[in-house]
């Protein structure tokens, strides 16, 4: 009877130790699957699908190194700057939604918000350049306008033809009448014309502007500029009315120069007290742009600015160097 008592609490003894264990036993949980990310094609080079989700996402930026000078500088101005682009699309019922934002840092401190805004079927909402923003490609010129927050819609008709209107809003808490912005556009395989109008609400005043591009060959690209302002505005450049034009030719792949010149008529009166109210001024500039390999460039401009307002003549210009990615 004790051997078997003995036994039986032997194996009562082994069950309850292996049930002990069995309850104790670490269960390994199978890996889940990883999700690489996707390349997205559908809106150009760059885009990779945002893990999980069906948007498309490209990040690219710049870092710029520029000398600035003129002619009565006592010494060097250089200035590096850093810029970084976001940009997010996907598909809707709606048509593509995209998202923008551009930061810019320099080296004096300054950071700035370029351009932050979203898009969709045509509607375009946030802070970007005015839709009156439009010059000749020199960098002597003026067209007038800069940065401002704005509704904007734009319609395109197809056959390059495009028709855009924008309420905008250079005050801030000043009063509730926004400024109308309005531009017509008609690109094909000549060339494009642009034609612009604005109304600054604050200032009373508005302008009223055209730039043509002509492709004369394969490398030769001629673009004229003409504007009238009926007085100092956000969108206005200090003068009445002006007109300008501006070459550029490709040399080759890497090489392209350019050359132009404006002129100013009527300067309308401001702060500035050598200016006189009437001054006629000019300026001409050329630019040399080459690039050194892929998204590396570097662009040379030199201008000249004179007339009434101007007791010397002035020289100007940079050397700029683009590291993009």
């Amino acid at each position: 009877m004790n051997i078997k008592s003995l036994l039986l609490g032997s194996a009562a003894a082994l069950l309850a130790v292996s049930g002990a264990r069995a309850a104790d036993a670490v269960v390994v949980a199978e890996p889940e699957p990883m999700e690489y990310v996707r390349i997205c094609d559908v809106y150009g080079a760059g885009f990779y699908y945002i893990p999980g989700t069906e948007t498309c996402l490209k990040i690219g930026g710049l870092v710029r190194y520029q000398i600035d000078w003129t002619d009565n500088d006592d010494g060097w101005k250089k200035t590096t700057t850093a810029r970084l682009k976001l940009d997010a699309r996907s598909e809707t019922e709606y048509g593509t939604f995209k998202r923008y934002i551009e930061t810019s840092i320099s080296n004096a401190g300054s950071m700035t918000l370029r351009y932050a805004y979203f898009e969709l079927g045509g509607l375009m909402i946030g802070r970007n350049d005015t839709l009156f923003d439009g010059a000749l490609s020199g960098e002597f010129d003026k067209g007038g306008g800069d940065f401002i927050n704005q509704i904007r819609y734009t319609f395109d008709a197809g056959n390059g033809i495009a028709v855009s209107v924008s309420l905008e809003e250079a005050d801030t808490n000043y009063d509730y009448t926004p400024n109308v912005a309005g531009k017509v556009s008609i690109a094909q395989g000549w060339g494009s014309v642009d034609l612009f109008a604005a109304y600054d609400a604050t200032a009373e005043e508005y302008a009223v502007k055209g730039v043509a591009k002509f492709k004369a060959t394969d490398a030769l690209t001629l673009e004229a500029l003409a504007s009238y302002n009926s007085g100092l505005s956000f969108y206005g450049i200090g003068y009445e009315w002006s007109v300008g034009g501006y070459a550029k030719y490709q040399v080759s792949e890497k090489l392209a120069i350019g050359a132009g010149g404006q002129y100013f008529g009527d300067r309308f009166e401001d702060a500035a007290p050598a200016v006189v109210l009437g001054n006629n001024d000019w300026a001409i500039g050329a630019v040399v742009d080459y690039t050194v390999v892929e998204n590396l460039t570097a662009k040379l401009a030199v201008n000249y600015n004179d007339g009434e307002s101007y007791a010397d003549g002035a020289f100007s210009g940079f050397l700029r160097l683009d590291a993009s990615f």
